[in-house]
């Protein structure tokens, strides 16, 4: 899967604080453009690793060598939990690790209790995607990350990747974007069914 454009806009970024802005490993990136660039390389080498495997995305150290390996190439603290809160998502830094570890082992239970339709197994996906993202576990990717672990647990289960949008005919990548967001904000009120049909739009 290549990365796309909105998966990385300049607009709607978690801001950085000053400790994490510094863990920014190449030192002649000094525009978000550069910086994009230089993450979408790293990403698109991850996804070649992940492609020659089926990794088990509901192992807590799986998950944190994916977040690694997207962006080892970028940022220090690539694989690393955030240690600091952010405006974006409810929960506090320290409460991360015990989310993580929640949300695995829900989502095995959902998935062994599920009747194993393609739509069972999209919904179950799709949840994990959504509190992946809630958690919020990383300073930064959470998103990008969030989608290409889901794909990949869909690998596993033998169910193709979500679409993520892409074969709508938006008119451009904000506005798909913004989709996504609406998506996944109706999902924070207990509505999943808009992200189950952004998914495979």
């Amino acid at each position: 899967m290549e990365p796309t454009a909105w998966y990385d806009p300049e607009d709607g970024n978690t801001p950085l604080d000053e400790d994490e802005s510094e863990g920014l490993i190449p030192e002649h990136i000094t525009r978000r453009a550069e910086l994009n660039e230089w993450e979408a390389e790293n990403i698109r080498a991850a996804i070649a690793w992940a492609g020659v495997r089926t990794p088990d995305m509901l192992k807590e150290a799986t998950l944190r060598a994916l977040h690694r390996r997207m962006f080892e190439k970028t940022w220090s603290w690539a694989g690393k939990y955030r240690t600091s809160n952010k405006s974006i998502g409810p929960y506090s830094w320290q409460e991360v690790p015990r989310l993580v570890r929640d949300l695995l082992e829900n989502t095995k239970t959902q998935y062994e209790g599920a009747k194993h339709s393609p739509d069972d197994v999209d919904a179950v996906a799709a949840r994990f995607h959504h509190q992946l993202v809630l958690i919020h576990p990383w300073p930064n990717g959470n998103g990008r990350h969030a989608r290409e672990a889901t794909d990949l647990l869909l690998r596993r289960w033998g169910r193709p990747a979500f679409s993520w949008g892409a074969a709508s005919k938006r008119a451009d990548n904000q506005e798909l974007r913004q989709e996504y967001l609406r998506a996944l904000r109706a999902a924070d009120a207990g509505n999943i069914e808009p992200l189950m049909r952004f998914v495979r739009t």
